[in-house]
């Protein structure tokens, strides 16, 4: 009969056991989901793989040929008006970030460049742009704000330039539509 007692008192004890046990293991496992979801949130907001590093980005823009005399060589123009006007750039909140002067000469564009062919391209240099934005906003010279992607900032200037020789010009309709 002891035996008996026994037997009954080792299967009560391990049910008991077995229920401790489940409780353990959700208490681990909602533990451990719990943690994964902090450390993704926390990583996804750090988002360490994204350069945040101030760099030198460049603003590729053109002067319509009508707009602009003769430089000093050929193949160079300057603008009649506005020229060496500064171009900044801002957050989204409208905080400047940075800034970068036009020159005062551009290159006079070939008939290679389509649209843009007689026209007169200006390379602007924007120094300790803040990295990590993705998307920031340009205006040049005072003029309305335009949003530019992070990346096209830091395209190279002769990638840029290189870009007008497919792109069309928009005329004064379709600019407006834009805004």
């Amino acid at each position: 009969m002891i035996e008996i007692m026994n037997t009954g008192g080792e299967n009560a004890g391990a049910e008991h056991d077995s229920s401790a046990r489940v409780g353990r293991r959700r208490v681990l496992i909602s533990g451990g989901i719990l943690a994964a979801a902090a450390i993704g949130a926390v990583v996804w907001v750090w988002a360490p793989w994204v350069d945040r590093s101030p760099f030198t980005g460049y603003s590729v823009g053109t002067a319509d040929g009508e707009n602009t005399i003769p430089g000093s060589t050929a193949d160079t123009c300057v603008r009649k008006s506005a020229s060496e006007e500064e171009t900044v750039i801002y957050d989204e909140d409208g905080h400047k970030l940075a800034a970068g002067r036009a020159p005062r000469e551009g290159e006079r564009l070939g008939p290679e460049f389509g649209d843009f062919a007689g026209d007169c391209l200006f390379v602007t240099r924007i120094d300790n742009i803040p990295g990590g934005k993705g998307s920031y906003f340009s205006a040049w010279g005072g003029g309305s704000k335009s949003e530019v992607a992070e990346e096209w900032l830091r395209e190279s200037p002769e990638d840029q330039r290189e870009g007008l020789k497919t792109a069309k010009k928009l005329d004064s309709e379709d600019a407006e539509e834009l805004d």
